[in-house]
């Protein structure tokens, strides 16, 4: 049948029937793998990208949520340090402490129980009435709060207020602290998760308005709503599977998580012209290889496909295997050597890259536990497997101890000598602290100058014990420097494990808080002491 064709479409002779036939089973098969990798591909990419925003709005959210758990968890410690009886000058010095510690606040209030602004830290001599505001009436029936967007009354700008109620002795409401930070904070936080210009990530709050204002736009967020049916999709509970058109009017890809107790939605997109731009030139680059290969005889269209495919299987297959999560795998050099040299310093780049990839991801796994200063724990494994740690000694009925300690006008060492000197007297304190405790302790740096010690088996007047150990080796142990000698004092705050907690979601979120209120007396009765949580217990 293949003869008789030939013959009606006039190829006469063997060499022209090759050439035909041959090219046209390389046009078809050309064809058929243009077609099917071009939809494979935009299949894939498409769910790649789903995936890559659904990871990006999962970890947008759990971060938007301990952003906003650790200020509320601030002021609310905040407002336990307050009694309602201090005077305007003590609330003003633990103001300033407070701001000097953490730096993202604008402003933090002193309300009284009638909405009066006792206390500005931003503004000392600014007044004003508050009895009208959402986190008044909230604070004002005893409850915490995290507002929405709000315009400041004082500077007409959007500011999050985050409030918490002061209760007497009688726990009776006597006022409210209230720490107020600029929404360009948040919008800094939400820009950590950009896409560059391929998408953005921004918040919206139930109404559809911004909270964060996206890029390219301009205005308040309160004078911004969201046009786009990502917000319906989100009140409706329906995943956002389809393509839309966004509040700038680009055809994007997105999805969306509620973050707040669902009254802020984040929202992730990426444009759909940058997510296919790539296989777009992909496909263009297949059928310039087809074309290519219509103008190569039979042999050597079948020796240069050969060539070309094993190594790229072998990097195919490389890549999913390191995929798997094997970062040991290598292409053997033997089984590329005879291909074309751009293959060959592929396959090589490939293992010189697997070879990077494992190292990196060992120190990155380092770096997640261990502060890269001090080498001691840091902050974030310390919350992690302190409470592991902590549950394991009360199963077996043994006390357990939290130390909190802050190396003395630390600051004047660094506006003295430097930051540089500063890092390295923070190590000398480190290496003071290893020296002080055991092997199985926990210590690690809770930040700047402040560390965390976790103690098991060890009562709250074992934990006193050691934090005077460590004072007294902190004194005899300054730090020297060639001809420099820095004299060092530390304060320190001790709580020791309760059934009950008054403070956070967790008991080890309670023992820090209430070590950390400890150190905050050690402070405030001059430093250079051990406060043992709800007592004093040490002199100079």
């Amino acid at each position: 049948m293949l003869d008789r064709l030939s013959c009606r479409l006039g190829l006469l002779t063997l060499k022209q029937r090759l050439r035909f036939w041959v090219s046209l089973i390389i046009v078809v098969l050309g064809a058929l793998i243009l077609i099917s990798t071009s939809i494979t591909e935009a299949r894939y990419k498409t769910r790649e990208t789903r995936q890559q925003l659904k990871d990006a709005v999962g970890l947008q959210s759990t971060f938007i949520n301990r952003w906003l758990e650790n200020h509320s968890t601030q002021i609310g410690v905040l407002s336990h340090l307050m009694s309602g009886n201090e005077s305007k000058d003590e609330i003003n010095r633990i103001f300033k402490s407070f701001m000097s510690e953490e730096g993202e606040y604008t402003a933090v209030l002193y309300v009284d129980a009638q909405g009066k602004i006792i206390v500005d830290s931003q503004s000392p001599n600014s007044s004003g009435d508050v009895s009208d505001r959402d986190y008044f009436k909230e604070a004002k029936a005893g409850r915490s709060l995290i507002t929405d967007v709000l315009i400041s009354k004082n500077s007409s700008k959007p500011f999050l207020f985050i409030s918490s109620p002061i209760m007497d002795e009688n726990n009776m409401f006597s006022g409210l602290v209230c720490g107020v930070i600029h929404i360009g904070i948040l919008e800094k936080v939400m820009n950590q998760f950009d896409f560059g210009n391929a998408g953005e990530t921004y918040l919206l709050n139930r109404s559809g308005q911004f909270i964060t204002v996206p890029h390219g736009v301009e205005g308040s967020p309160l004078n911004l709503v969201n046009t786009s049916p990502i917000a319906d999709l989100a009140k409706a509970g329906t995943p956002s599977n389809k393509v839309y058109v966004n509040y700038a009017g680009e055809r994007v890809m997105g999805q969306y998580g509620w973050v707040k107790d669902k009254e802020w939605l984040v929202v992730a997109e990426m444009k759909h012209s940058v997510i296919f731009r790539a296989l777009y030139t992909d496909i263009l680059l297949m059928a310039i290889i087809v074309m290519v290969m219509l103008l190569l005889s039979f042999v050597l269209t079948f020796k240069f496909t050969e060539g070309l495919l094993r190594p790229i299987g072998l990097l195919l297959r490389g890549t999913s295997t390191i995929r798997e999560g094997d970062y040991d795998f290598r292409i053997p050099p033997h089984q590329f050597a005879s291909a074309p040299e751009e293959l060959q310093q592929l396959c090589e780049n490939f293992n010189l890259t697997g070879k990077k990839l494992k190292s990196t991801i060992q120190m990155l796994e380092m770096t997640a536990v261990v502060d890269q200063l001090t080498e001691v724990y840091n902050r974030r494994h310390i919350l992690t497997e302190g409470p592991r740690l902590l549950e394991t000694c009360i199963r077996a009925g043994q006390p357990c101890s939290v130390l909190m300690l802050d190396i003395d006008y630390f600051k004047k060492v660094n506006d003295t000598y430097g930051h540089l000197v500063g890092d390295r007297v923070i190590i000398h304190a480190a290496s003071l602290l290893l020296s002080c405790i055991r092997s199985y302790d926990m210590v690690s740096r809770y930040g700047g100058e402040e560390f965390l010690i976790l103690v098991p088996n060890v009562p709250a007047e074992g934990g006193v014990e050691l934090g005077n150990r460590i004072r007294q080796a902190f004194k005899e142990q300054p730090y020297r420097e060639e001809d420099l000698e820095i004299s060092l004092t530390v304060s320190i705050g001790v709580a020791d494990y309760r059934k009950d907690y008054s403070y956070g979601t967790s008991t080890l979120e309670d023992m820090i808080s209430r070590a950390d209120q400890a150190l905050y007396q050690a402070k405030r009765m001059g430093r250079n002491r051990v406060e043992l949580s709800g007592q004093a217990v040490s002199h100079r």
